[in-house]
């Protein structure tokens, strides 16, 4: 070989060791500043879309609820509960007149004695159904108390609930979206109940809840749960 060829391969390699060097670069700078993250994220949500669980209205008995599906596939609804956190003060108020009792203690005592359950609790009806590609799959849920005359003033309740896509090559693809935090198959809505209208709510407690809802909607006053919470 020749020292002019050498050269000349020499300064190729060079060439190219700078050019991987720059690229590497960059692409170093675009991961630390968070680019490669929202590029990924943007692909993501404008070729999967959004499966969002939304609350509808309330109904005679119990609530109307929908999942909104506006990904290409099918999904599986794996797991849907819902929850009363404890500990916390339900406020429960009658919607009709009824007549009670007194006990020996002097205490009130409502018609079969003071005690309920929360029918929404046992809803596992959704387990194993299917919400399929860009439709709205509408459900019941069970009321928060088994007796008719009695609604929830003020509560707070969990709803969590699990879903994957039914195609095989995207839940691959969602399994690895979700490694990098773009899409949980697990999901938790923590919802203010006043009356029968559920409202998404980020607070730990029903105080901290009644409080942040009083001073950011009027519309809680007519309810009659903003006393004694401060604004």
């Amino acid at each position: 070989m020749s020292r002019n060829n050498k050269r000349f391969n020499e300064a190729v390699i060079v060439k190219r060791s700078s050019f991987f060097l720059k690229i590497k670069l960059i692409f170093g700078w675009i991961v630390s500043t968070g680019i490669l993250l929202t590029l990924v994220t943007a692909m993501y949500k404008n070729y999967f879309g959004n499966l969002v669980l939304e609350f509808v209205q309330p109904l005679e008995r119990g609530y109307e609820f929908q999942f909104k599906n506006d990904t290409p596939s099918d999904h599986l609804v794996k797991k849907f509960r819902i929850n009363i956190p404890l500990p916390q003060k339900v406020v429960y108020k009658t919607t009709q007149d009824i007549y009670v009792g007194v006990d020996s203690k002097g205490n009130y005592v409502l018609p079969n004695r003071n005690m309920s359950y929360v029918p929404a609790y046992e809803f596992k009806e959704l387990d194993g159904q299917i919400v399929a590609a860009n439709s709205v799959l509408k459900f019941k849920v069970p009321p928060l108390s088994s007796r008719s005359w009695v609604v929830p003033e003020a509560s707070i309740v969990d709803i969590d609930y699990e879903l994957e896509a039914e195609n095989s090559l995207l839940l691959k693809l969602e399994k690895v979206f979700s490694t990098i935090g773009l899409c949980l198959p697990k999901h938790n809505i923590r919802y203010l109940v006043v009356g029968n209208y559920w409202s998404v709510t980020h607070s730990k407690s029903l105080d901290e809840a009644l409080r942040i809802a009083c001073r950011d909607d009027d519309s809680y006053d007519k309810l009659g749960v903003c006393n004694p919470i401060t604004k």
